[in-house]
């Protein structure tokens, strides 16, 4: 029996060389595992069993021993994998308990209540290690999402930011990358008018709307402040990054609910290529940032044409055509 398992074994990593570890072939090979493993466990109990009933009584001890080695070879090698060691120590362990308590003299109900200690401790000492091993997995889940994610808005940070370029640079899609960067028009007075929390619930809002409009494989990213950034991962066509650049400023231009107050803020883009600046992150948020200043520029001049007394909160609610101009791509 011994030797099948390790042929099963051995066959099993073969395939799995040979196919790639997926999920599906990952549980077609555990089920294999599991059947095999509680088969030699019944095996195990079975031999106890038939030994206690069957041998002589000196030789008892020495089929207690076997079992409690099998049980507790179980509880340390399987114990990630409950689902099959609990049962499979129930299987090897069970039948000599019930064979011990058949033959009901004193030293054999001592087995019994040994064999049965064994039983339970291994099921506890599994189930608690499985336990502390996924809370132990999950809280390295949890750091490493929090290394990656801005904690305010959730969305990604220059860690993710910086990975997807390398990333695209390796895969030889620099071209196709456009980063827009993205600062908020008048959010200053927010949090003076209204406190920091207000703003924060501001930022959430904010994010929550860009992360509407990116498309899947693209990522909205939280620089710091009222500053964030959209990278494009697969611009096409050349309209594209202007396309998605007007849809955002859209989007900031129309009011936010906060707390139950209306508050009109806008946002000013500047926006770079992959294709003039390659994947360096500093260099794209560089040429972007050049970008937004021109924006900027640009429109402070249109407001001092139109006068120094404009109402600042009517500006953000501008019409379509004056939101094209917030727009710029290096």
């Amino acid at each position: 029996m011994a030797i099948l398992r390790i042929v099963i074994v051995v066959r099993l990593r073969a395939r799995i060389e040979e196919l790639g570890l997926d999920l599906n072939t990952g549980r077609a090979a555990e089920r294999i595992y599991a059947a095999m493993y509680l088969t030699f466990a019944a095996t195990i109990g079975l031999f106890g069993a038939l030994g206690l009933l069957l041998c002589s009584v000196e030789y008892h001890m020495v089929v207690a021993a076997l079992i409690v080695g099998y049980g507790a070879g179980v509880a340390a090698s399987i114990s990630l994998r409950p689902r099959i060691g609990v049962p499979a120590i129930a299987l090897g362990v069970t039948p000599a308990i019930l064979c011990a308590l058949g033959l009901a003299d004193a030293a054999h109900l001592l087995l019994a209540a040994v064999l049965t200690a064994l039983l339970l401790g291994g099921i506890h000492s599994m189930l608690a290690r499985y336990r502390d091993t996924v809370e132990m997995i999950e809280m390295r889940q949890l750091l490493g999402s929090l290394a990656r994610r801005d904690p305010l808005t959730g969305l990604a940070n220059r860690f993710v930011l910086t990975e997807a370029l390398a990333k695209a640079a390796a895969d030889g899609a620099t071209d196709g990358i456009v980063l827009h960067y993205i600062d908020l028009d008048r959010f200053k007075p927010v949090n003076d008018d209204y406190g920091h929390l207000i703003g924060d619930h501001l930022l959430q809002a904010v994010a929550g709307r860009l992360q509407q409009l990116v498309r899947s494989g693209d990522i909205a990213v939280r620089l710091g402040g009222d500053e964030f950034a959209v990278l494009q991962t697969q611009s096409a066509h050349p309209n594209d990054a202007d396309v998605l650049a007007r849809r955002m400023v859209s989007a900031t231009a129309e009011p936010f609910s906060i707390d139950g107050r209306d508050i009109s803020i806008g946002a000013s883009i500047g926006s770079a290529s992959g294709r003039v600046h390659g994947a360096d992150l500093a260099a794209l948020l560089a040429a972007a940032d050049i970008e937004l200043y021109k924006v900027k520029k640009s429109r402070h001049a249109s407001h001092a044409q139109v006068g120094e007394g404009a109402d600042q909160s009517t500006i953000g609610r501008s019409s379509p055509s004056s939101r094209a101009q917030s727009t710029a791509m290096a």
